[in-house]
């Protein structure tokens, strides 16, 4: 049976520096955390803002593009497969405040960097195309 389509699209903001490490075998990895929001109104009129948290690995030479160029606060679209854990769900945990909240995985296969790191100089084969939009 063939893999099926796992496809996840994510924009927000790293909620702290990413980390590289290599593996044994000499491959590095970078993890980072992100955070995007969500705002809606609830049935009594008051708007409410939901952050989601997810964990982010990189493998190869997308990993070192983000440890280079991103750093906390840097704003990214990912593009990825969602990892689950042994159960077949999230990593869940207990806040300070008593509420519960949830964890996702993602594996990158495609980092877009909107905003980096400051006085970031991006690598050569990075095209800016946005002078083709016409409009």
């Amino acid at each position: 049976m063939a893999n099926q389509m796992q496809l996840v699209i994510y924009e927000g903001f790293l909620a702290a520096d990413p980390e590289m490490r290599y593996t044994p075998s000499g491959k590095n990895v970078t993890n980072f955390r992100m955070g995007s929001n969500h705002s809606y109104k609830n049935t009594e009129g008051e708007q409410v803002k939901e952050t989601t948290w997810l964990k982010i690995t990189a493998w190869g030479k997308l990993g070192e593009i983000v440890n280079q160029y991103c750093g906390k606060g840097s704003h990214v679209f990912v593009t990825g497969r969602l990892r689950v854990g042994e159960n077949g769900s999230p990593t869940t945990y207990k806040l300070s405040s008593g509420d519960w909240a949830a964890s996702y995985e993602i594996t990158a296969s495609d980092i877009r960097i909107i905003k980096g790191k400051e006085n970031a100089t991006p690598p050569a084969d990075v095209v800016d195309d946005t002078s083709e939009i016409p409009f």
